[in-house]
């Protein structure tokens, strides 16, 4: 792996997860892709921004700062959310992401509360007062988000209560940028840049709504009303935003969502707007498609062109599990409330470890999977992919193209 990490009294689960005896647990994961950060290092306030917007769906963003990594810039991120499906307690991550042009590395702590939890909080408050308690976010004034920026979680607390899961990681965080070590190749790497959007597309262009697929290779399906179409993508720009949250959404029903474009079908010019405003303005991307045929993109495809998509929507669950959200893969044309068939993808918590799950509705009649209504395994890279390629083996019993396929994210009810 590209991070080397001192792992001093922690004990290794597997390959690349340790646990400390107070149940932290340390991952490293390697992602062979563009970074889905929504700026560059060099832009912190965009990024700081940006990320307290993406983690406020999902808990707060604590803090963000621009460290070295052996002499090497990384994101250093501290987040809490709530324990999922539990009343009370939370769980704080303190991440390190070094992002390179097409990769990055990610180093990562996680610490839960546990016994009686809220005691920091609740003697903090008592002394702050509860008027000064919650605190406008810093890095965005305006969010009102899953969780509250507050008073307690400031850093000069931490000596008070050493053995709070939030003190943890901070003092893991200044132990690893004083210890860690980056392999020498990793390091030496082109350094991960926002890339300048292309023109938008030009005044009096008829624009219209389409939703996309699963994208495979270079192709993507749009639905387009009630009509299925197919594009080849000509820059990576759309490709690199689909399925990370960072795109204008299309609401399905309460809960469910799906990634948005405009497109003029005459011309292939498309705008895919920003989820999030910048300074309350809403920006886009341009990008443009050549529309094809099924047939002439089904060609081009290999069965490893196939594969990567579906192992690419497994990935896209765990970045999504960053959100709070999970995702659903089924065909394009199924939307309003969930139907069958579809494949839901998760990394979840289960008895505070990670847990990558395919869960199937209906449960495949054939092959290995038959009669199986999910699979689940620990979470890494490597079975975060694969729940991917086990949904792919689904969607080929449905009988289903890939390029009609689409993911739908949905998030928990309340």
């Amino acid at each position: 792996m590209p991070i080397s990490f001192d792992t001093t009294g922690f004990r290794q689960l597997g390959q690349h997860i340790w646990q400390h005896p107070s149940g932290d647990q340390a991952e490293l994961a390697y992602y062979n892709l563009v970074p889905d950060l929504p700026a560059g290092l060099d832009d912190l306030p965009k990024l700081r921004h940006d990320l307290a917007l993406i983690h406020g769906e999902s808990g707060c963003l604590i803090e963000a700062h621009v460290v070295q990594l052996a002499g090497v810039p990384a994101l250093l991120r501290i987040v809490k959310m709530p324990l999922p499906n539990q009343p009370n307690g939370q769980v704080f991550l303190c991440s390190f992401t070094v992002p390179k042009a097409n990769c990055s590395a990610v180093l990562q702590l996680g610490a839960v509360e546990r016994g009686t939890t809220g005691l920091r909080e609740a003697m903090l408050m008592a002394e702050i007062g509860f008027d000064q308690w919650v605190r406008p976010h810093p890095y965005a004034p305006e969010l009102q988000g899953v969780l509250p920026f507050h008073a307690g979680d400031d850093p000069r607390h931490d000596s008070r209560f050493p053995d709070h899961p939030l003190s943890r990681v901070r003092a893991w965080a200044h132990h690893v940028v004083r210890t860690a070590r980056l392999d020498p190749q990793f390091g030496s790497l082109p350094p991960f840049q926002v890339q300048a959007p292309p023109p938008p597309v030009a005044p009096g262009q008829t624009l219209v709504t389409a939703l996309p697929s699963l994208p495979v290779k270079d192709f993507v399906g749009l639905q387009i009303g009630e009509q299925t179409t197919y594009w080849r993508m000509t820059d990576p720009k759309l490709k690199e935003m689909l399925g990370r949250g960072l795109m204008g959404r299309s609401p399905l029903a309460e809960t469910r969502f799906r990634d948005m474009l405009m497109i003029d079908v005459e011309s292939g010019e498309a705008m895919i707007p920003d989820r999030f405003t910048t300074n309350g303005n809403m920006t886009a991307h341009g990008t443009h498609l050549v529309q094809v045929t099924l047939p002439e993109a089904d060609a081009q495809l290999s069965d490893d062109d196939v594969n990567e998509a579906f192992a690419w929507a497994g990935r896209m669950a765990a970045v999504a599990a960053e959100r709070g959200e999970h995702l659903s893969l089924e065909p394009i044309e199924s939307q309003a409330e969930q139907a069958n068939p579809h494949v839901l993808l998760a990394v979840q918590q289960h008895e505070g470890q990670p847990v990558a799950v395919a869960q199937f509705s209906p449960p495949p009649t054939e092959g290995p999977l038959a009669g199986s209504p999910s699979r689940s395994a620990p979470a890494t890279p490597e079975s975060v992919e694969g729940i991917g390629l086990i949904a792919g083996m689904a969607v080929n019993e449905w009988r289903s193209h890939p390029l009609r396929m689409a993911i739908t994210y949905k998030r928990p009810a309340g």
